[in-house]
């Protein structure tokens, strides 16, 4: 995972490249993207004032999306420490079950070795039994 001082990063570069798109977005809504300088404020019968007023809401919702997005990052940061918790878990669980398991495989053998031992011996017993 990233480290603490990436994460800030990331995060702020997140809410800045919202914060652009925003911000171009509300210039060509209320600025009229191509439009002269003669003309911007009479043709769609605004005045500077409430474009400026326009452009204080967008910047205001810029921020709330900003700061949606880094709770977001850092929900998602919160699940990925999470995610790695469990993961160091599990890891840890396989690692013991492995053990058992080498274990479990060890008994096995042994108990392979005595059958085949009681195997040999009651064969040699009979072979005994039959020379008497």
């Amino acid at each position: 995972m990233y480290a603490k001082g990436q994460r800030e990063i990331i995060v702020f570069g997140y809410a800045v490249a919202v914060a652009v798109l925003l911000c171009i977005i509300g210039y060509m809504s209320s600025s009229g993207c191509g439009r002269t300088g003669t003309d911007t404020a009479g043709d769609n019968g605004t005045n500077a004032a409430e474009q400026a007023q326009r452009a204080a809401e967008y910047n205001q919702q810029a921020g709330s999306e900003i700061e949606s997005a880094a709770e977001a990052v850092g929900r998602a940061e919160q699940h990925a420490d999470q995610t790695a918790a469990l993961n160091r878990q599990a890891q840890a669980r396989v690692s013991e079950c492995q053990k058992l398991i080498d274990e479990l495989r060890a008994d096995n053998r042994r108990a392979k070795q005595i059958i085949d031992e009681v195997i040999a011996d009651h064969q040699a017993g009979k072979a005994q039994d039959g020379a008497h």
